[in-house]
């Protein structure tokens, strides 16, 4: 599968996004909540839902999770869940793979 490099520079760029996506893949194939996403990965949620679905000026539309066709907004009894896409899971996979390789070195 093609993993647009766009995609790992947006990540790479952001420890934020990289959290919420580690642990998305930790609980996939369930969705979450933002207030219990933002809970895990220790930050506010209006940051968490900038990484996820951009906000304003302070995160990049473009660049957020959902945008980026990582992450999907499962709406249910008019509340709204997160979970991982099958593409997410492969990419996070890749990263996880990535970071093995680098550590290494480091």
């Amino acid at each position: 599968m093609y993993i647009d490099p766009f995609v790992i520079r947006a990540i790479n760029r952001s420890e934020l996004r990289k959290r919420i996506l580690l642990y998305l893949n930790e609980i996939y194939p369930s969705p979450t909540y933002l207030a219990e996403i933002a809970r895990v990965v220790k930050s506010d949620p209006s940051n968490v839902k900038g990484a996820l679905v951009g906000l304003g000026n302070r995160y990049n539309g473009s660049s957020s999770l959902v945008s980026l066709g990582l992450v999907e907004i499962v709406e249910q009894d008019g509340f709204k869940y997160y979970r991982l896409t099958d593409y997410g899971k492969k990419v996070v996979e890749l990263l996880k793979s990535y970071n093995l390789y680098y550590n290494r070195f480091m």
